[in-house]
């Protein structure tokens, strides 16, 4: 067979895998375009010429070459039925003209399905997976990843992990070997490295280098690290990065002590010239030790320590990568790090506890502003957007009016721009409950308010003076104001990221950060602080610290 051949065969393949990894609910034919090709393939295959085969065959014709000797040796009555009676309907389609269109057989597709399913797995059917696996791996996508083949499941419950029992869930259905199936394992270069194949646990992808079950890692020298599998690993961190964990990982359970993968197979640095922290070189501190950061304050082992002995410098790994000025959502200017204050007290603006003087923190630089903040808390992800803005240029935010006056008492509010809209200020007027303002969605009981002067579209004065762009205490991002929704919402996407009910029957505030979808009430957006309740004797706070949930003091359920 020539290369010509060759290339036509791997062709027919990956389209077939092509077509099988973006099937789309609106897609209605892909059934029949995997019928075609499956049918194009074995046509193809029964065509061969293997005489002419070069000399030494490639592994994907050495497969190829083992499927024809398999199909032309098989005795149908004795191969299980789905398989022989695919194969018989497979042969009946063989003399159709496959350059017409294709018409969706449910009898092939079924078959299909439970041949794929056959336990154990008939020849024919390990070869064909072996052939699928190998032209995925020919594919510069997913040429160059590592399989991992978790045999251990952890749970977590009480802030710990809990190992289970063996992996099991492992399905015999050859589809699900195909990367659709797959979860994909990013670097923090958004590079897929590894993956997870749901469908064989890993143990069928032989083309694939495999992550080792068990490792041995200095950072923790006493025990070994299993490959792990959890579901959920809740706010749990990697010792090593101090990130969240992803869902397979590298675990001691004598110590409770977890690794991502890709930080297992960074090589370690003993020693690094950081300048921008402290003038020595700092050393690697490879124990899990309860030292003060320099730079946070904080004595947490969360993850290693790099210290200069001579100076008594001690930093967090994490914490050499702070930001040096940074803007938050908790603040109208920019902050900036500084190692140290003079001795006075200052209460953080994100937390509210005491900071301690004689280590690192943030303040802001405006003269007559004492705003300070801890260095944990002024780069939790719910208030800084993970920009450092050292030496950039300090940009004035455009004021956008909400509307635009008319004449006196006459507006055009830029949610209901084709009328314009007179202001009510009749105090004696008879009030109507059915009349609710279109903005909050409550009844106008007092107060004055603003009315269509063609319609029955109604604002309250303070909805319709609603600040079209803000930065809200709880979020990184700019929010916009938007009105006049009238899609169809979604459950879990349409709900206000603050009360989690419903956010789009009125108006709402969206992050219009890409891959944000952060939404929030306009009741939610205009909540003040501190806010003084009845309940309690202290003015209370927002606090939105990620992944938290803590149970209401009043109602006692929990809330995120």
């Amino acid at each position: 067979m020539d290369s010509d051949s060759e290339s036509k065969l791997l062709s027919l393949i990956s389209q077939l895998i092509h077509v099988y990894n973006n099937i789309d609910d609106m897609d209605w034919d892909w059934d029949s375009k995997v019928e075609s090709l499956i049918i194009q393939i074995i046509s193809f295959i029964s065509s061969m010429d293997l005489d002419s085969q070069l000399k030494p065959e490639s592994k994907l014709m050495s497969l190829t070459t083992q499927v024809i000797s398999v199909l032309t040796s098989m005795d149908l009555d004795s191969q299980p039925k789905p398989l022989s009676e695919l194969i018989s309907l497979i042969s009946q389609n063989i003399s159709i003209n496959l350059e017409s269109e294709p018409k969706s057989d449910w009898d092939f597709m079924a078959l299909l399905e439970e041949t794929m399913m056959l336990t154990p797995r008939p020849k024919l059917s390990s070869l064909i997976l072996q052939i699928l696996s190998l032209v995925i791996s020919m594919d510069s996508k997913w040429k160059n990843l590592i399989s991992l083949s978790p045999q251990v499941q952890v749970r977590l419950e009480g802030g710990s992990f809990h190992v289970l029992d063996e992996v099991v869930f492992r399905s015999n259905n050859i589809w699900e070997c195909l990367p659709k199936y797959w979860e994909e394992f990013r670097s923090k270069e958004k590079i897929t490295t590894h993956f997870f194949c749901k469908g064989c646990k890993g143990e069928d992808h032989q083309e694939y280098e495999k992550a080792p079950l068990e490792i041995k890692h200095p950072l923790h020298p006493k025990h070994s690290l299993q490959l792990v599998k959890s579901e959920w690993c809740g706010t749990k961190k990697c010792y090593c990065c101090d990130e969240f964990l992803t869902k397979i990982f590298y675990y001691c359970s004598a110590c409770d002590y977890a690794m991502n993968i890709t930080c297992v197979e960074k090589p370690l640095v003993l020693s690094i010239d950081h300048q921008k922290w402290h003038e020595h070189d700092l050393a690697l501190f490879p124990r899990k030790a309860s030292l003060t950061c320099d730079l946070c304050a904080l004595a947490d082992s969360s993850c290693p320590f790099y210290i200069c002995p001579p100076c008594d410098f001690v930093a967090h790994q994490s914490c050499l990568s702070l930001p040096r000025v940074i803007r938050i959502s908790r603040h109208h200017h920019r902050i900036s790090f500084t190692s140290s204050f003079d001795q006075e007290d200052r209460s953080c603006g994100v937390c509210r506890k005491e900071i301690n003087n004689e280590y690192g923190s943030y303040y802001c630089t405006e003269k007559g502003c004492s705003y300070a903040a801890h260095s944990r808390c002024a780069t939790q992800s719910n208030v800084w957007d993970g920009k450092d803005l050292e030496n950039v240029p300090e940009e004035v935010e455009e004021e956008l009016e909400p509307f635009v006056r008319i004449s006196s008492g006459i507006i055009q509010h830029f949610s209901h721009q084709h009328h314009h809209m007179r202001l009510d200020e009749d105090t004696n007027r008879e009030y109507d409950d059915e009349k609710q303002c279109q903005a909050c969605i409550t009844p106008i009981y007092f107060g004055n308010f603003y009315s269509c002067m063609q319609c029955d579209f109604i604002l309250h004065e303070d909805c319709a003076n609603l600040s079209r762009k803000i930065h809200h205490p709880i979020h990184p991002h700019l929010v916009t104001l938007v009105g006049g929704y009238e899609g169809v919402m979604e459950y879990l996407v349409d709900r206000c990221s603050a009360c989690s009910s419903w956010c789009k029957t009125g108006f709402y505030y969206e992050c219009g950060t890409k891959e944000c979808d952060f939404l929030l009430h306009v009741q939610c957006a205009t909540t003040s602080e501190p806010l003084v309740h009845g309940s309690h004797i202290h003015p209370l706070f927002l606090t939105s610290k990620p992944e938290e949930q803590r149970p209401c003091s009043v109602c006692e359920d929990s809330t995120w």
